[in-house]
């Protein structure tokens, strides 16, 4: 008779202990994520800033001289050249009439 009430309250312990790990798990993956997203917005916020910042200062690059410095710095980069866009790394460098309007990126 006392062997099943062991096996029982071991079992029930071990039942509370693995829910309260999980629980802990869940809440800790939580605040993580929370985290990791808050310093994703601020990282998305700093980009948009210096590209700003970099297109009132390159208005006068063309799509070539943009081509020719990314081409100079990353020769073995992947740079994908459309009709009124440069890509390079997930970001992308828009022109209009051969001129550098805006600089944006795409995770």
């Amino acid at each position: 008779m006392k062997n099943w009430k062991t096996l029982f309250f071991s079992s029930l312990v071990l039942l509370v202990v693995t829910n309260l790990f999980w629980l802990y798990k869940s809440l800790d993956s939580g605040v993580s994520l929370t985290y990791q997203q808050d310093s994703y917005e601020k990282q998305e916020r700093v980009i948009g800033i210096l590209g700003n910042l970099i297109v009132e200062g390159a208005q006068d690059y063309s799509k070539k001289d943009v081509l020719f410095l990314l081409r100079q710095k990353y020769p073995d980069g992947f740079i994908v050249e459309e009709e009124n866009k440069v890509i390079y790394e997930g970001i992308y460098f828009d022109f209009e009439n051969d001129s550098l309007v805006s600089i944006t990126e795409n995770w």
